[in-house]
């Protein structure tokens, strides 16, 4: 039974978590980094604005200096950091998992076994979310998807599910629609495959597509179809059995593999995105617009999560004989814009030709 939840990251993903669980009467601790962050949260509580409403929940709200203190451990912590600090933060909070309690990595990319290796894989639950959110100012949540779509995917490791794994997707359900799901890996794969397309690209040229001309469009997406062509058959070759991407069918990519015409996943990318944009009204009532975390990132000029999106990609590849230049190149120019040899703006579509 899970009563007492922890969060640790309390980002976009991870606060949006914490408070909307709050809201619904849940015990949730939260415990983050960013110093400011927690101090806003401590002493005017912690604030979501989505497009719907605006509320404020009241709730712990430990700084990574406090945790020593916890003194009742959890039974659930949802685990939302960047990939590159899964580790550390793994290690910080397994000693406070109560003897039956478990590890929800709601995260990008794939750190699922990272965690399991640490705490073992009966105390580790996937966990794939498709909310989108931020936190621009301390203490402030905003929340940029339309929150009546598709939030959460939840399911064992082994593919088994749980009276836990039903448990948490009830949880998850006040945030958004929730399931379970008995291939939790065919998720996980298609959230990075998914990510990999968009989230570099967003950072790299500094938008999702606003300001674009329809040419420039077309050029974006294109480069998103190849690195998702690569990253399909990368997971094929590892027996991953693929969910959609982004709304795209697995097939459309195996289709467009064997025609060599991308037009069919541009379109396929449209239609995602399509769905996934607010009405002019909807976001009118948001202090931000949605952005992907990467571009988050680069905004707040901190390190980029790319090695473990297309990085992990190219990495994966090499394992398995598949090539992936659309991904190496990636890479490579973020790179080269995290060193600050180049800034953010649509003139590096040109890099990636």
């Amino acid at each position: 039974m899970i009563s007492r939840i922890g969060v640790l990251g309390a980002g976009g993903i991870g606060g949006s978590i914490a408070a909307y669980l709050t809201q619904a009467g849940r015990d949730v601790t939260v415990i983050d980094q960013w110093g400011a962050h927690i101090d806003a949260i401590k002493k005017k509580g912690l604030t979501v604005s989505d497009v719907n409403q605006e509320f404020t929940v009241r709730l712990p709200a430990l700084h990574l200096s406090e945790v020593s203190g916890i003194a009742k451990p959890f039974d659930a912590v949802f685990l939302s950091v960047k990939s590159y600090d899964t580790v550390w933060s793994t290690h910080l909070i397994a000693p406070y998992l109560s003897p039956s309690g478990c590890i929800i990595p709601a995260m990008n990319c794939l750190n699922d076994e990272t965690v399991a290796r640490i705490v073992g894989y009966s105390r580790a639950v996937g966990c794939v979310t498709t909310i989108s959110a931020g936190v621009y100012t301390p203490g402030h949540v905003v929340r940029t998807d339309p929150t009546t779509l598709h939030a959460f995917s939840v399911g064992e490791l082994s593919g088994i599910v749980t009276p836990r794994v039903k448990q948490i997707v009830e949880m998850l359900g006040v945030i958004g629609h929730s399931e379970a799901t008995t291939n939790i890996w065919g998720a996980r794969w298609a959230k990075l495959v998914w990510n990999s397309m968009g989230n570099a690209m967003a950072g790299l040229i500094a938008s999702n597509s606003e300001g674009l001309t329809e040419a420039q469009r077309v050029e974006m997406l294109t480069f998103r179809a190849r690195i998702g062509l690569e990253a399909t058959q990368v997971a094929a070759a590892k027996g991953i059995v693929l969910g959609p991407v982004g709304g795209i069918p697995p097939e459309d990519f195996d289709t467009a593999r064997a025609s060599g015409d991308l037009s069919i996943l541009v379109e396929g990318l449209r239609s995602g995105l399509g769905k996934r944009e607010l009405t002019a009204e909807q976001m009118a009532r948001l202090p931000e617009p949605n952005r992907p975390s990467l571009f988050q990132d680069v905004l707040k000029r901190r390190r980029t999560e790319v090695d473990f999106l297309n990085g992990e990609i190219v990495r994966q590849g090499a394992l398995v004989g598949i090539a992936t230049p659309a991904n190496q190149r990636m890479v490579a120019v973020m790179h080269r814009l995290e060193a600050g040899e180049i800034a953010p703006g649509v003139e590096n579509l040109a890099l990636l030709r």
